[in-house]
């Protein structure tokens, strides 16, 4: 069975959990599956390093070039197309508005409803080209059940059409070492935008006397901090020797995980949260909402949080932080829970979809 993913998300993102699936999913395929990752300009990490891709030149600018790139991308894609005949056509991302012509199966997956909840107003144009896509797709993989019913509800797609494949966690456990002069801390990761509810989280933390007392606040990737995240710090009274910012790659990352007393994770709404398991994976207990797919992610194995109210938030923490057998039995519940996730898992999934299309 032959299978090509096309190149839209290798020439959007350098790192991205996107990219991290697709390269992770064609790596675990069994021998009855024959992936090929088409992108012939790419500037992605993972693709770099994978032997599943027909690529040929990694590049580092953005700006106009992208859009030559992709022409090119485009033009060598239809060309593979008609001389090797693909039994499925499996779409990367929305980024590129292509319509195959091929009579190959068409598979996509949908990862989140993040721009249709939070942002519709600037994308009604990729909006209504989904809109136009899902009608020509023959299989929509979701990677939650809450994400297939966002989308069901959203565009109103025939269930028979949609599966549920969850993703899954690399589960390396290397760390970079690195001197951190600072207290036990908290452990904040990624982005920090509005739907990520990083506002309540904050606040929560300087409502708590007694956890600033003992623990830092640390954010990882994301950026830097803000003008505005400034002058919130500063509204709450909260000393900047407290929270800290730091950045790196994944060895980097498991090091803040490993080291923190908790890992929270605020968000009002997620396709999946692989940030969630990658905490569980590094033994570093989970406090999360209560809202969206995180119920269905976590299982038993972090306390929930009510994402709107912010002395539920506070409450919770303090319970959390200063309960050493509390503590204890998340480590263990991470680890048992980290077994209904493996990259093996989601490729056989997703072959068994594969094999029921065409």
């Amino acid at each position: 069975m032959k299978v090509f993913f096309d190149y839209a998300i290798f020439t959007l993102q350098r790192f991205g959990g996107i990219s991290n699936y697709i390269v992770n999913l064609v790596e675990n395929f069994s021998d009855e599956v024959d992936p090929l990752i088409i992108s012939l300009f790419y500037k992605n990490h993972y693709l770099k390093n994978s032997n599943f891709a027909d690529k040929l030149i990694s590049y580092n600018r953005v700006g106009s070039l992208i859009k030559y790139v992709n022409k090119v991308n485009k033009i060598y894609f239809d060309y593979k197309l008609k001389n090797k005949n693909p039994d499925i056509i499996h779409l990367t991302y929305y980024s590129e508005k292509n319509f195959y012509a091929s009579k190959a199966k068409k598979v996509i997956t949908e990862y989140d409803l993040i721009k249709e909840k939070f942002y519709a107003e600037k994308y009604q144009d990729q909006i209504k080209y989904k809109k136009k896509l899902f009608e020509e797709i023959d299989q929509i993989i979701c990677i939650s059940n809450n994400t297939k019913k966002d989308l069901q509800n959203k565009y109103s797609i025939n269930a028979s059409k949609i599966s549920v494949v969850h993703l899954a966690v690399n589960k390396n456990k290397n760390v970079r070492e690195r001197f951190l002069n600072i207290r036990p801390f908290i452990l904040y990761v990624g982005s920090r935008q509005r739907y990520k509810n990083f506002i309540n989280a904050i606040k929560a933390y300087a409502r708590s006397n007694k956890i600033k007392l003992d623990f830092d606040f640390v954010c990882f990737g994301g950026g830097n901090f803000s003008k505005a995240e400034e002058e919130l710090f500063k509204s709450l009274s909260l000393d900047r020797r407290r929270i800290y910012y730091f950045e790196g790659d994944q060895l980097d990352l498991n090091y803040f995980y490993q080291k923190a007393r908790i890992f929270i994770f605020p968000s009002l709404y997620e396709g999946f949260g692989i940030p969630l398991l990658e905490a569980m994976n590094m033994e570093c207990p989970v406090i999360c909402s209560d809202t969206s797919c995180f119920p269905e992610i976590v299982n038993d194995a972090a306390i929930l949080f009510d994402p709107t109210d912010i002395g539920s938030l506070e409450f919770k923490m303090e319970k959390l932080i200063y309960d050493d057998q509390l503590l204890l039995n998340l480590k263990k519940k991470g680890n048992d829970n980290l077994n209904n996730y493996s990259w093996k898992k989601c490729a056989y999934e997703t072959e068994k979809l594969y094999k029921k299309i065409i």
